[in-house]
């Protein structure tokens, strides 16, 4: 079977939020194996949080409802170019005909800049607006980019699919990478349609021959005069023409019959046509749509989950516990370590030591006790190991000092495995005479007992090695003089 690939970082927190979400209608999913896999991961909350819904979301079917829904947005956002492009073309083609009749510049221009225009201000007053609303971020992002968002949402209505939206919604939200991404697809594709029409006035600039004229009933010749020059301003500095007053004035008078632009006029209004669309068109639209990728890219490398959501709130118990049991990974052994097996210590650095390894959290540490015995006992305390730092800790400190007996407290109500097994050994090698206290409610250890027996045996322990009673187990741990190891 061929692996899975592993998703992209916005892919991961996705499909976690996905599952955050249905687990908040439904409750907890079964996620037994999830667990076990998460905890394998780094010690931090938001690592094995992805780990633990990249688990579920495959068994859900949410992961490759993910890949599904790339896939399709990808087809979508390439029809939706080309689509631009030919828009473009045929908004070209309507603007200036076939050529039998004179092109109104005026109409010519409002009709290639006029609906782009419009949408660019809408959209700048969404992004003004923005910050008043936190909600606000899709709805900002662009109608082609919301078009887009839904036709891809239509082409998968399987169940796996049906939350995936609003999970990328509330995910991209919080952060207004909504407004970013659906931006920077919003901006290109008018880039591209902006662009197919620059590129359709030119084809049919240079395979058609055009008059141009301006009409007015009101206006005085100034005014178009002025007009030219403003609009022109911008593109002359890419290079374009720009009308002179005697070309503005000529166009004007060529509406009568009879009329005939120069050449040199046509080439000049043709020029100051294709420069506007693009200075006032392709230019700034391209521009916003790199500033938004960008700044999408940018915002996509920080993203992060919202830990303080109930819903990752509640796993934090159970993907980072306050105690994990220590265990080994690796296939077992051919021979268990044993007690003893570096030789027996003749001298002890410390007369009595008490450890505890995988206890449960309900059971107090250290023991209760009377008030001499509770000060002895405060003495001797090398305390919990529960983790490989406080295990390391305490086996160098044994290895430097090891002491005269040492006992060490376990929780008889787990069954033994490999990991404490061995540790008990490790810590018993580490001292001239070793104990093993068994804690818990008798009623629910006593199935286990036999088990730690067993296991305690194969390490050459004694049966007498396991104690079950607290005051014996304290009187063997305090009692005075060095003894030989049994």
């Amino acid at each position: 079977m061929t692996p899975t690939s592993p998703l992209s970082p916005l892919e991961a927190r996705w499909l976690a939020e996905v599952v955050r979400r249905h687990e908040d209608r439904n409750g907890l999913l079964e996620d037994s194996a999830a667990l076990l896999a998460a905890r394998a991961a780094p010690p931090e909350l938001g690592e094995r949080i992805l780990r633990r819904a990249d688990v579920v979301g495959e068994r859900e079917g949410w992961r490759e409802a993910i890949r599904r829904w790339h896939g399709r947005a990808r087809l979508a956002l390439l029809a939706a170019a080309v689509l631009a492009l030919v828009f473009g073309f045929g908004a070209a083609a309507g603007v200036l005909g076939d050529g039998s009749r004179p092109v109104n510049v005026v109409w010519a221009l409002g009709g290639l800049l006029g609906v782009h225009l419009a949408s660019l201000l809408l959209w700048l007053l969404g992004m003004l607006l923005a910050g008043r609303s936190r909600g606000a971020s899709l709805q900002i992002g662009g109608l082609l980019g919301r078009l887009w968002l839904r036709l891809v949402a239509a082409l998968d209505r399987s169940p796996a699919a049906e939350g995936l939206p609003a999970a990328l919604g509330h995910l991209l939200g919080r952060s207004r990478l909504a407004t970013w991404g659906l931006g920077a697809i919003t901006h290109g594709l008018w880039t591209l349609a902006l662009a197919g029409a620059a590129g359709g006035v030119l084809l049919l600039l240079a395979t058609r021959s055009y008059g141009f004229v301006w009409e007015t009933t009101i206006l005085p010749d100034e005014a178009f005069v002025r007009l030219t020059a403003a609009l022109g301003a911008l593109p002359a500095l890419f290079g374009f023409p720009v009308p002179d007053a005697v070309t503005v004035a000529a166009s004007g008078s060529a509406a009568a019959p009879g009329g005939m632009l120069a050449e040199v006029g046509r080439r000049a209004w043709a020029g100051w046509l294709l420069g506007a669309l693009l200075a006032y068109g392709v230019l700034p639209r391209l521009l916003l749509a790199t500033g938004c990728a960008l700044l999408w890219w940018r915002g996509v490398r920080t993203l992060a989950l919202d830990l303080a959501l109930p819903g990752y709130a509640r796993l934090r118990p159970r993907l980072l516990p306050d105690s994990e049991r220590i265990g080994v990974r690796d296939p077992a052994p051919r021979v268990m370590p044993r007690p003893g097996r570096h030789g027996p210590h003749p001298t002890g650095g410390e007369e009595a030591a008490l450890v505890a390894i995988e206890l449960g959290a309900d059971l107090p540490w250290p023991p209760p006790a009377a008030d001499e015995e509770a000060m002895a006992i405060a003495a001797a305390d090398a305390g919990r190991l529960d983790s490989r730092e406080q295990r390391r800790g305490v086996l160098e400190r044994f290895a430097e000092r090891p002491p005269h007996r040492l006992l060490v407290a376990i929780d008889a109500r787990a069954t033994p495995d490999r990991g404490s097994l061995g540790l008990v050994a490790e810590l018993a090698d580490r001292a001239v005479e070793t104990r093993v206290w068994a804690l818990g409610e008798q009623a629910l250890r006593a199935e286990r007992l036999a088990l730690w027996q067993h296991g305690l045996a194969g390490l050459g322990f004694t049966p007498e090695a396991l104690i079950t009673d607290a005051a014996a187990a304290r009187a063997w741990l305090l009692r005075p003089g060095p003894e030989t190891r049994s």
